[in-house]
Order: C-alpha cells, then structure tokens, then sequence
C-alpha cells in the first residue's frame, strides 16, 4: 500500500470513527448546526459572467477563459507553495495552493485534497472529524506532504510510465475547511469562529488557475473523499471558467452524493445550515439544494460532451460512517445514483469495486473489476474512446 492511501485511509478512517461517536506519450496520456453564522463575502455558483442561466446544447458558451486574477509564475518540475492572501482555513488563517508545472504538456491536473468533515463543535474541536481545523494549512504542511505523498504517488510522478498524468501540470488544493471543499459560512460553535469557506477559496483559487492555464489541451478536476465531493461540486463551475474550448474531467473518487434516503435529511440539512452550501448550486438547477445527487446529472445535461467518472468501493466504510448509514445502505444508495443520475448520461460512467475499502486513486495500478483495469479504463475516459463503459461487480 503506497503512502498515499496509508495517509488518506488513516485521516479517513479516523473522521468515520469519530463521526460514529457523534451519532452515537500517445492521445490518452495526460502530460447541530452553526450556533452562529454569516455568509462569506464572495458567491460562488449561480449565473455565469454573462448572465445566461439556460442550459447550453455544447459544451457551454464559446468563449474563451473567463478568470480575471494574475497568472501564475512557478519552477517547472517541482513543487512550489503558491500563498492566497483571500483564502482561509477554518481557524481564519490564510493558506494557498500547491503547484508543479510542467513545460512538455498543455495538460492539467487539479486535484482537490480530503479528510474528513464536520459541522459543529462536537465534530470540529472535540471529535476532530475533519484535518487541519484547528491547526490551519500553510507552507510548513505543504512542504511536508511535497516530500510525502505527494512525491511518492503514482498520480504526481512524472517518471512511471504507468502514470496517466505523467507529463502534465500538477495543481493541489489543500483541505483546512471541513466543509467537503464546498462551504461559504462563518459559524460560530460554543465560541470559536469556524470559517467554513472551501467554495469561496477554491473561486478565488481558478480565478489565478485558470489564467496560469489559458492554452490548457484539457484540465482533469480530481480529488479523493472530501475531496472527491468538492471535484464534483466544483466541475461546472471550473468548466464555465476554462470556457467550451477547453474541456474539463471529473474524477470524482470516492465522493458519491448519494440521493434521499440514503443521505438523511437531517443530516443534510445541518451540513445545509453549516456551511451554507446553498450557494455552491447552479440557481438554475432548483433541484440541486434539497437534492444534492442532481448536480451530476444537471452539469451532463448542460456539457453533454464532457466527461465525468465517479470511483468508489460498494460498501466503502468511511462513506458508510459518513451518511450514518450501514456498508450495505451505501451498496445501495450507489446503485440508486447510478441508475437514477448516471446511467442516463452518455458522460458519465462509474467504477465500483466490490469491497469496504476507501478511495482508488492512492493505488490505482492496483485496482481490477471484472477483468477491467481501472489504469485503463481511465485512459479509455481521456481519450474519447467509445469503449468507455461503466463497471460494476
């Protein structure tokens, strides 16, 4: 097992044990709720620059980027702290980005961080369900994951052949905010101001991202666990940015929106009060707020030539801890979006390995369902192949 997985399974295993205590070189190669609280002061979400809040036929408008914010200027070939001076972590502290550019591709891969969430002082501060709360993330966590798991996966490592990313430009977005990347909420719990803010940092993170990209070939929205939950909140959005020329995947591991009733609704609507997650939707998509799974298929009807691929173990136990559910609800709460958000769209397909496992991508060499590798059926996604087609035990 690579370090990678070791790290994301121990801070994944740790949140689904204390979140129980709380409910008692060719084509397809890539180079309770808040005691107190006020909306942060950036939107995200909802119309784009131009207004517009139809669904479009293609891959969106036919603009160009559409970011504002100064590019990017980092070494090639090592990883390099990039500070945001208007994005915070929980504790109110500033944090950035990570980057390692690359000059032998116009590819790019995002790939948002996880760990974990929480929602009060029960989950933030006592249980400790979600990293990086109370001790913020900035230059000296980043150094220490650049020389850890971020140098010893595969995904990063740009001498593996195996590695469908090996030549592209390497974007990483750290997780200091609880909040699955998706937040836009100060919250106060017995006391302590808790920003809730990942959809406000991660705007504030494409509006420099993409004009560091502006020639991008194709952009890959990745993330694990929390992770994977902010990839998919996030697709539209980074797609109406980078504009209809340049197309943007979704790799959603391991962040299923599982639909009602497999996601509670008192569960949903605390994270709902907690991090004001009502401003992450499309105001166009009127179902999205009471519905989360609908974001999949609202994105696939409005970029029906983009493509979107959700990995996941059947009865995944952080996921099962997570949704306060049991592993075989999580079986089955899987096959209802499957059937009812992504069977129906050409776009989007999905992985599921049979097991209680968790994430795919820290050993995605290691992975093989019904004679399928998952390295493989990956670069059939990013290719366009026809042959790209949902597995499933």
């Amino acid at each position: 097992m690579g370090e990678w997985t070791k790290t994301w399974r121990r801070c994944s295993l740790l949140a689904g044990v204390c979140l129980m205590m709380a409910c008692g070189s060719d084509v397809a190669t890539f180079g309770g709720g808040a005691g107190g609280q006020g909306s942060a002061s950036t939107t995200v979400g909802g119309k784009d620059d131009s207004g517009s809040t139809g669904a479009t036929t293609g891959g969106g408008d036919d603009t160009g980027p559409k970011a504002t914010g100064d590019p990017i200027d980092a070494p090639t070939n090592e990883w390099t702290w990039v500070p945001f001076d208007n994005a915070f972590c929980a504790n109110g502290q500033s944090t950035g980005i990570g980057v390692n550019l690359s000059d032998t591709s116009d590819d790019v891969v995002i790939f948002l961080m996880g760990g974990g969430a929480c929602w009060d002082a029960l989950t933030c501060y006592l249980a400790s369900t979600a990293v990086n709360i109370s001790s913020g993330y900035g230059q000296g966590q980043f150094d220490n994951d650049a020389k850890g798991f971020l140098n010893n996966s595969l995904m990063f490592d740009r001498d593996n052949s195996k590695n469908l990313f090996r030549d592209a430009s390497y974007v990483f977005v750290p997780y200091c905010t609880g909040d699955v990347h998706a937040g836009n909420n100060v919250a106060i719990y017995n006391g302590k101001e808790t920003m809730h803010v990942g959809a406000v940092n991660m705007e504030a993170y494409l509006q420099r991202i993409v004009p560091t990209f502006a020639d991008a070939k194709r952009v890959v929205l990745s993330g694990s666990s929390a992770g994977g939950f902010g990839a998919g909140m996030h697709w539209g959005r980074t797609q109406e940015l980078f504009g209809s020329k340049i197309p943007v995947f979704l790799i959603d591991d391991s962040g299923p929106t599982l639909p009602n009733p497999y996601l509670k609704e008192s569960l949903e609507n605390t994270w709902k009060e907690s991090w004001n997650l009502q401003d992450i939707f499309p105001e166009e998509c009127t179902e999205c707020v009471d519905n989360f799974d609908a974001l999949f298929s609202f994105y696939a009807d409005k970029y029906p030539n983009r493509r979107g691929a959700l990995l996941s173990h059947t009865r995944d136990n952080v996921i099962s801890y997570f949704f306060q559910i049991s592993q075989q609800q999580v079986s089955e709460g899987l096959d209802a979006l499957a059937k009812e958000r992504l069977e129906p769209h050409e776009g989007l397909q999905y992985y599921f390995v049979d097991g209680g496992g968790h994430v795919l991508l820290g050993d995605p060499d290691t992975f093989d369902q019904n004679g399928v590798p998952l390295l493989g059926w990956l670069e059939d996604m990013l290719s366009g192949s026809p042959d790209w087609q949902s597995v499933a035990p």
